[in-house]
């Protein structure tokens, strides 16, 4: 602010000084341009009057000799018009030239001469000596032929008046122009100097204010922001209280269910089981009290009865497991790399056996229940292996990418494939796309990774191309 004060203050008295001056010498020029035009109209008001007594005289002449040729009274009324009105334009030609003494004293030369004339026709007049015929009359009453040079002397002095007033005239019309010229030059370059100067500090001040406007908007911006961020994190408190209470209710369902569950698991693994145990019991007692019974067909039923009583005892495990996922401990931080190398060393000897290939890159540190996580990756795993041609080495791949809030994994390997239509199908309790004589298991497998994923906030699906393997794709919240 001080620097613009400074040079606008020193390039505003510059400015003002040089027009202050320009502006005297135009009005000087001024001045005396308007005392030449005035002095130029007073010369042709002096020429315009002597023509006009020239023509009067003129008058006065041609009506005295009409009088004088005819007699009659209008031509003798008309010559003392006309010598009115030359009374007139002299007395305004006397004063018109009282400033210049040639000019008056020729003035009254002129009205000296015309006095006698004029006398001499009234004295003919009244005593009515005049000559009987036109022409003895006219060598008195020739005015024109008497005063014309004197009134052309008039003229030419102001011819001479004239020219020398309008050479003065232009003379201070061109200074006026040249002063015009100047102050133009002077304001142009003082304002083109102030200009220069000032621009830098008034781009910055506009910048200044452009950055306040912006500022100003930010901030109602994030005034108007921060009110519905209020409304926001008012709803959200509501909405929370509301959680609370909602989840205080169903904690109080939560135990209620994990009391029954308990409960099943106790009827799952002692009631369920124990019929279980009573049949294979007495099964294996009657073959060996009674192997003498036990010929041809009866053997292979015996076989089918003890199987069956396996897969149900293996049935009702399963269920066991799958009801108590999440309820082996609290959430903890994993480091995968850790787990799967656990996994490597639970696998080696199949891994060994068929020249499994393993490959992952680095991976996270991720939050979860760590009996889950492990189940998670090791029947991912397995099943890549397990659903593996025979004579093809398996291959399994395993990646992931970051989220803002997930992480995202993806098994893939090189097996049979998964038909597009079962896709949705697989993750289901006891489904099997393959019979037991191919593939054993017990259909519950990926049920218990969808529950494991599922348990971690995440989602998972598979993508597969059937004969050229499957991928596996599953995320968990962070």
């Amino acid at each position: 602010m001080k620097r613009i004060r400074k040079v606008g203050l020193t390039n505003f008295i510059l400015l003002i000084s040089s027009l202050i001056l320009v502006i005297i010498l135009i009005g000087f020029s001024f001045i005396r341009n308007a005392t030449s035009a005035n002095e130029i109209a007073h010369t042709w008001e002096v020429k315009s009057n002597i023509r006009q007594m020239s023509a009067t005289i003129s008058k006065m002449e041609s009506y005295g000799l009409a009088y004088e040729a005819t007699g009659k009274i209008k031509f003798k009324q008309a010559f003392f018009d006309a010598q009115d009105e030359y009374d007139s334009l002299l007395l305004s030609l006397e004063n018109l030239v009282a400033d210049h003494d040639a000019q008056l004293q020729r003035m009254k030369g002129i009205s000296t001469d015309m006095d006698g004339k004029i006398q001499l026709f009234q004295e003919r007049i009244n005593t009515g000596n005049y000559p009987a015929n036109a022409q003895q009359g006219e060598i008195g009453l020739h005015f024109t032929a008497d005063i014309g040079h004197k009134l052309e002397a008039l003229v030419e002095v102001e011819n001479a008046l004239l020219e020398e007033r309008n050479h003065r005239f232009f003379i201070w019309k061109l200074i006026i122009l040249s002063a015009l010229g100047i102050a133009t030059v002077i304001v142009f370059l003082s304002l083109f100097n102030l200009i220069k100067k000032v621009k830098p500090l008034i781009e910055e001040l506009l910048s200044t204010q452009l950055e306040l406007e912006q500022t100003n908007k930010n901030m109602e911006a994030a005034l108007k922001d921060l009110k519905k961020i209020n409304i926001e994190k008012e709803e959200e408190i509501k909405a929370k209280e509301t959680a609370i209470s909602e989840a205080e209710k169903l904690n109080e369902s939560l135990l209620a269910k994990n009391q029954q569950l308990d409960h099943f698991a106790y009827v799952a693994s002692h009631d369920l089981q124990e019929p279980l145990r009573t049949v294979s019991n007495y099964l294996e007692i009657f073959q060996e009290d009674f192997p003498e019974r036990l010929e041809g067909e009866a053997t292979l039923y015996f076989q089918f009865i003890n199987k069956a009583v396996e897969r149900m005892r293996n049935l009702i495990s399963g269920l066991l497991s799958f009801s108590r996922l999440g309820t082996s401990g609290q959430m903890e931080n994993i480091d995968l790399n850790l787990t799967l190398q656990k996994i490597r060393e639970d696998l080696m000897g199949v891994i060994e056996e068929r020249n499994i290939t393993i490959e992952y890159e680095t991976m996270p540190t991720v939050t979860g229940y760590r009996i889950e996580i492990k189940q998670l990756f090791q029947n991912l795993i397995s099943n890549a292996i397990k659903f593996t041609a025979p004579e093809i080495q398996p291959h399994v791949s395993i990646s992931f990418e970051e989220t803002a809030n997930y992480y995202n994994f993806h098994i893939k390997d090189n097996g049979i494939g998964i038909p597009e239509k079962d896709f949705a199908k697989i993750f289901d309790m006891f489904s099997r796309l393959h019979s037991t004589k191919d593939y054993e298991g017990q259909g519950i497998g990926l049920a218990f990774c969808k529950k494991i994923v599922e348990l971690h906030l995440g989602n998972i699906w598979v993508s597969s191309k059937f004969g050229e393997g499957t991928t596996v794709h599953f995320t968990l919240k962070k």
